[in-house]
Order: C-alpha cells, then structure tokens, then sequence
C-alpha cells in the first residue's frame, strides 16, 4: 500500500554533465514507485498481489496499469472518484484533481541510479471501500509511508494476525507513530543516519519503540536484523556485479513481505525470511531493466505456493 508514479529511466553510458544536454542509449517506461515495484516482486514470488494506491485518469496512466496487470497486480485505486460514495467530501478526501507522479529516472553504467519525483506524504486520500475489505482481509500488509491518511486507516482495520511491515527508506515524521503498531521494520542506511544512528543502533531503537521485528539494509554490506523475542542476525548479500539498482529496495521489500506471508512467525522465521528477501535483492541489481530480471526468479527461490498479500 503506497505510491504508484510513471518511471520515465534513462540508461546513459556516462554520468550526465550538469547544464548540458546528453543522449541516453536506452530508454525504459514503467510503473514505478516503492510500494507498486514492492508488489510487483511479491505477485512474481506468490503468483498475485494487491495493490491500494493512488493512479488516476489520464494518457499517463495507460501505460502503469498494463504493466501491473501484465505482472498480475490487482490495483485499488483510491484516485478513481467512481469508487466513492456519492455522500463524501472530495476537497476532505482529496481524490479530486489527482495526478499520477512522474519519476525521472538516470542509470549509470556502474548500475547507480539517480532519482527525482514527486511524493505522496502529503496525500489526504482516504480508503474506499474496497480498499477497506482488502486490508481487512490481509495476512499483510507493506506499508511505504506514502498516503498517510488512508495508511493509518489500513493500520487500524488490519487483522490482529496480520504481519504489518513498513518500508523506513526514510525519515517520515507522519509515519514515526506507527512503529509501536507494526510487526516488522525494515530501514535503510538512510533511515538511521537521519536520526544520527548506526545501523545496529536503528535496529536496538525501533525495537524499543515497539515494534516485533526490525531490520537495517546497507546497500551491497550486511542486513542487521532483530526480534523482540530475544533473536538477531546479520545477512550478508550475495557478492554480485551490480548493472541496475533502481527498484532494488523495493525488491527487497516485496520480497520480505512475500516470505513473511508463507512463514509468518516473527519469532522463529524472521531471519530465514530476511535471506529469501536479501538473494531476490541481490538478484535484482545483476539484470538491467524494471522488469526483465523477474524471469530469472523461478528456481532461484523456490517459492512456489499461491498466497493474497496486499
């Protein structure tokens, strides 16, 4: 549950020079956006997921549901204004006037990509009501801090049993008051050194506000991971040559949460979960392109079995 934007991605063959004009050697469109790429990965590894975001009308749009549907996402449009009651208050749910986020995307040769778009922390979308059936009825949810309204919304309708997972790629002051609610924490570098902590520092701290599980990602170095019931690890990634980062936390992300749904006990198959998520990471940044790495996940995971996460 999150943000859906158009990534526009450019390959280059060289860091583009500021003020000038370059060509690109590729050009790639897709959905994009952590939580739509989050279940895009989960759908390849479960066989579908759902998505509740926000897309819209328009030319643009075209272009993001064809590629969702083609990965076998269902999508809950929280934007489509047929979708709400013809009672409620479309300056109050703020559905009215929305617009698909584009992101412009640059991909280096090196695989490090360099990112600008427009968030969606801001949103004052609510849930519909299918959206609210769909939560209700999760055994998880992935949470990218986007939407935040119709978030705690979800957080408040989610089963008890539901693993709750929120991608912490970065400070979100609106998101902070979560943490004691969800299951599961997985943060970034970035994350931890916005609140002027290790690593293994985000992890002790996120488990002392509250919540059951917590991890911190540092790009190609080790995952450090945690419970509350007393086990920790760290993972260190496959060594592998990386060609294209874009998407890779979202993966990651899409990933966990699809292992947790097929082996849902925080305290005794968290970390094995968190090694299934770090190799589909891993082999997310050895393949170029949005997409195109998802037909080498067959035989590299082993997961097989038909589950509903959203």
């Amino acid at each position: 549950m999150g943000i859906t934007s158009l990534d526009v991605v450019h390959r280059v063959t060289m860091a583009p020079p500021r003020g000038r004009k370059s060509v690109s050697s590729a050009v790639e469109l897709s959905a994009g956006g952590p939580a739509a790429n989050a279940a895009v990965t989960c759908a390849a590894l479960l066989g579908s997921a759902t998505l509740v975001t926000a897309i819209g009308d328009g030319p643009l749009t075209t272009v993001v549901r064809e590629d969702l549907a083609a990965h076998h996402v269902r999508v809950i449009d929280l934007a489509d204004t047929s979708t709400h009651s013809p009672n409620s208050n479309s300056k109050s749910t703020g559905y009215a006037g929305w617009q698909l986020p584009v992101a412009s995307v640059v991909v280096e040769p090196d695989g490090i990509r360099t990112v600008v778009a427009p968030g969606a922390t801001n949103s004052t979308l609510a849930l519909t009501p299918a959206a609210r059936a769909a939560v209700s009825a999760a055994d998880a949810i992935l949470l990218d801090g986007h939407h935040p309204v119709a978030a705690a919304e979800a957080l408040s309708l989610a089963h008890p049993k539901a693993i709750t997972i929120l991608d912490a790629g970065s400070v979100k002051p609106l998101v902070q008051p979560w943490i004691p609610q969800l299951s599961v924490v997985a943060a970034s570098a970035d994350y931890a050194a916005a609140l002027d902590l290790t690593p293994d520092q985000a992890v002790d701290d996120l488990i002392a506000q509250g919540t059951r599980a917590a991890l911190v990602t540092t790009g190609p170095g080790p995952v450090r991971w945690r419970t509350a019931y007393g086990s920790s690890g760290v993972v260190q990634p496959p060594q592998v040559r990386a060609v294209d980062t874009l998407g890779a936390g979202d993966a990651f992300h899409g990933a966990l949460l699809a292992a947790l749904v097929q082996s849902p006990s925080l305290s005794s198959d968290f970390g094995y979960a968190v090694e299934r998520a770090v190799r589909v990471a891993s082999l997310r940044v050895a393949h170029v392109s949005a997409r195109s790495w998802l037909t080498h996940l067959p035989g590299e995971t082993g997961w097989t079995e038909a589950s509903e996460a959203t």
